[in-house]
């Protein structure tokens, strides 16, 4: 018999990911998310990957836009990560400086890089999907150290 997804999140809190903000524009209006199911997938040609739940109001944007950037965020931006997790769609991008990627898709000012990016294909996962990405653009924008999530708290990284 399979785990319950309780039990899974249980366990997969013991493993630490990296922290991204997920950003789509759909008719007219900005979407975003924190995203932590996110992976490199393809080199040639240049792929990412994002699980994206399927009740989320970025999910749809996503789905119907075809577009989305990955912004990889920095330590000192818990707090946003936090808000993109929890707060009302509508205050989401509150007071935040945004650029305009290729796609459309809003960059977060203030981002260590962001990759810009064009659904390619959709596999339904559960209560997921996942939306293959085609790297359309991206660039590192600063050098701080990354945003790191472990068993509901929030890290990064020191030099050895």
């Amino acid at each position: 018999m399979a785990i319950t997804g309780e039990e899974l999140k249980a366990i997969l809190r013991n493993y630490p990911t990296g922290v991204t903000i997920v950003t789509t524009t759909y008719n007219g209006e900005y979407y975003g998310l924190t995203v932590n199911s996110f992976t490199s997938v393809s080199l040639n040609p240049p792929l990412v990957l994002v699980a994206l739940d399927k009740n989320a109001a970025s999910h749809k944007a996503v789905n119907e836009s075809g577009v989305y950037a990955v912004n990889i965020l920095p330590y000192d931006m818990r707090d946003l990560a936090v808000k993109f997790a929890t707060a009302p769609k509508e205050e989401r991008f509150m007071g935040l400086r945004i650029i305009t990627a290729k796609t459309g898709s809003p960059i977060i000012d203030g981002s260590i890089a962001y990759l810009d990016c064009r659904v390619v294909a959709k596999y339904d996962a559960g209560d997921h999907t996942l939306f293959i990405g085609q790297v359309e653009d991206g660039k590192v924008l600063n050098a701080k150290p990354p945003l790191i999530y472990l068993n509901r708290n929030y890290y990064t990284i020191q030099s050895p």
